[in-house]
């Protein structure tokens, strides 16, 4: 394990392929304020189980070569500058697949870097008590969520957040049993919200607002304690109350939403009845009072 939170400022991680560490297990250089690509010499770190490089400034795409680690289970590049698509081979980590983590600890405890409100921290932990993650979180990304996310079966923690990824978002992900946490929030996604997700009987946090989604939101399970924050910023989504969505429609608390749906149905009849006089009174030649 390699653990070197917090030791460098503005510099570059080496590239030398040359180098090697093939039985590192754990890296850690976060809050580092790296630059430069992710460096190649990590694709011979097979036996790699954790890998935290966020809070750099890391440019580039993600190497595919990241969904050969077979033990890899945990890997945090949020907060980083890289670009280009996800790459489909994070969706084959074979840890995440078929759930075969065995950790290997280090011998005391280690520093691991962690976002808190108000600025980074630092907080002690031990691996075996972290969460199967990826979160990609706070870059540039572009492109689609890949549909064999869903294969990742032991995933407890996909943060794709701060992006711009495009595309609906997959039915496949409700393949992702084991998933607590899932947040698309702030991208650029479009359609409707799977209604498969509500068999994510895991699933605690969920996130998808502001993104150019539509449709109605999902019912039942555990969608039914997910806040309305949680999808605010799509101008096309709305509750299963309502009789309609329409564009710019803003979710509103339960009871605003009962008034909505009954309120909507008396305004027309009471309308409709009140022109349907008018047309009796004109063809049998009364006046109105």
């Amino acid at each position: 394990m390699l653990g070197l939170t917090r030791n460098f400022h503005n510099e570059q991680i080496p590239n030398d392929v040359s180098l090697e560490f093939k039985n590192l297990n754990s890296l850690i250089l976060a809050n580092c304020q790296l630059r430069g690509p992710i460096p190649q010499w990590l694709s011979r770190c097979h036996k790699l189980q954790f890998l935290d490089l966020s809070w750099n400034h890391l440019g580039g795409n993600i190497p595919s070569w990241f969904g050969k680690f077979e033990s890899l289970f945990y890997l945090d590049f949020s907060n980083n500058s890289l670009k280009g698509e996800i790459p489909k081979s994070l969706t084959e980590l074979q840890s995440l697949i078929i759930g075969n983590i065995t950790i290997e600890e280090p011998v005391s405890s280690f520093q691991l870097y962690s976002a808190r409100q108000g600025g980074p921290s630092l907080s002690y932990r031990q691996i075996s008590g972290l969460r199967p993650t990826l979160d990609l979180s706070y870059n540039i990304l572009q492109g689609p969520i890949w549909p064999s996310f869903g294969n990742l079966k032991r995933l407890h923690v996909l943060n794709l957040k701060e992006n711009n990824l495009s595309g609906p978002i997959p039915n496949n992900l409700s393949g992702m049993t084991y998933l607590e946490k899932l947040d698309l929030s702030h991208n650029k996604l479009s359609g409707e919200i799977p209604r498969a997700l509500v068999n994510l009987s895991f699933l605690s946090t969920f996130d998808v607002s502001y993104n150019q989604l539509c449709g109605e939101i999902p019912e039942g399970s555990q969608f039914d304690t997910f806040p309305d924050t949680s999808f605010e910023g799509n101008n096309g989504l709305c509750s299963a109350e309502y009789c309609t969505c329409q564009s710019g429609q803003t979710l509103h608390s339960p009871g605003e939403k009962k008034m909505t749906t009954i309120g909507l149905p008396f305004g027309i009849g009471a309308a409709t009845g009140f022109v349907l006089t008018v047309i009796c009174c004109f063809m049998s030649g009364l006046s109105l009072p």
